[in-house]
């Protein structure tokens, strides 16, 4: 019995092997690694001309900065955020050489900056505060979440393993921001958070840009809005780069 289940089997496979060997030897290589909504919608198979896809799900991890009143690149290394984007891809050239890509995106700004804002409810504006190196706090960091609506042109050269150069801008609405300071005092920890901005600039404008080879890019946005409105508020205007990683 044994052996006669083993020989079912054997020729069960057997041309489930050869044929993705001829496959792949035509050139069909990405059929056999489709990813998630590579080769199937979820209602039905797509069409051939609608298979290769690319870039709708991209995360990006990217380092924080801001400009204005600070020198460029003066934040921490460790100003780490991220970008989720979920993407659809209207392809413009039967190749996929160009196409262009719309969907949402959250964003998270996190500036590990020694600087702290006030708010200054009085005069209706933001102000800064710089602590010196040597006082008790353990660490600072100003955050910002944003919900976006990126729009993208996407050129690539032909083939699975293409070079791209994509280009576009975004628009997105600030959900929440907020700075916080964690000192410790007489042997207890502390944590002093502030929110709720007075000028506060809900609505950022930017443009971004990728720059990389199949999966894997070179990622930059920069901000045209800063993050406070009033004439006398501390100017700060964010910058990201990073790098892009597309998962399907």
């Amino acid at each position: 019995m044994n052996k006669l289940i083993t020989f079912l089997l054997t020729i069960s496979i057997t041309p489930l092997i050869q044929g993705q060997f001829i496959a792949e030897d035509v050139g069909l290589t990405s059929r056999f690694k489709p990813g998630i909504g590579w080769f199937y919608s979820g209602a039905e198979p797509y069409e051939e001309k609608k298979l290769r896809k690319y870039d709708r799900l991209v995360v990006d991890i990217v380092y924080n900065d801001w400009h204005g009143d600070r020198a460029f690149f003066d934040s921490p290394l460790n100003s780490l955020g991220f970008n989720v984007s979920l993407f659809f891809n209207k392809v413009l050239t039967p190749a996929n050489t160009i196409s262009f890509g719309y969907g949402l995106s959250y964003s998270h700004y996190n500036n590990r900056t020694r600087l702290f804002l006030e708010r200054n409810t009085t005069d209706n504006l933001t102000e800064l505060i710089t602590f010196p190196d040597m006082d008790n706090t353990l660490r600072y960091k100003f955050t910002a979440n944003y919900l976006e609506l990126p729009l993208e042109m996407r050129f690539r050269t032909k083939g699975r393993k293409h070079f791209k150069w994509i280009v576009g801008g975004t628009i997105g609405y600030q959900l929440n921001s907020f700075t916080q300071r964690v000192f410790e005092l007489n042997g207890t920890r502390y944590s002093n958070r502030v929110k709720g901005f007075p000028d506060n600039n809900d609505w950022r404008l930017g443009a971004t840009m990728r720059l990389g080879i199949r999966n894997y890019a070179f990622y930059t946005a920069y901000y045209f809005t800063p993050f406070f409105t009033a004439e006398n508020s501390v100017n700060l205007t964010p910058f990201s780069m990073g790098v892009s990683i597309s998962l399907f």
